[in-house]
């Protein structure tokens, strides 16, 4: 029954995450962007197919790299949101050096929930009222 209402607790905070992503992400197309392609990835590693992830850890970077001060939405930019991308993309990177050196799956699914983990922050940091 405790298992249950974990993985309820679990599954009730990612939808409300994912309806708080759309939000940010249709204000900021190359988030959605990036987004996506994480998404598609992340599901099948879920179940051990970590395929999505290895052919996609270059494309990552690239859309990684589209999100720079010149795409964030006015009214989304903030020195906090800049720091965190920064993290966010250096990550990304690390990820895609890890499935280039053929890293253990483990290793990589580590640094991908990292990757993961970082997105959900950028969407939280872009969420907050600006002061």
């Amino acid at each position: 029954m405790k298992l249950l209402k974990s993985l309820f607790a679990i599954a009730l905070f990612m939808a409300i995450n994912t309806i708080s992503a759309q939000s940010v992400t249709d204000k900021w197309k190359q988030l959605g962007n990036f987004h996506e392609l994480m998404s598609n990835s992340f599901k099948p590693s879920e179940e051990g197919d970590f395929k999505p992830i290895k052919l996609n850890s270059q494309e990552l970077v690239t859309k990684v790299d589209a999100l720079d001060i010149t795409t964030i939405p006015q009214e989304l930019r903030s020195p906090r949101l800049e720091s965190v991308l920064t993290v966010l993309k250096s990550h990304t990177k690390s990820l895609n050096e890890l499935v280039k050196s053929k890293a253990p799956d483990a290793e990589i699914m580590r640094e991908f929930e990292n990757v993961h983990d970082i997105y959900n922050r950028v969407v939280y940091v872009c969420e907050q009222p600006k002061k």
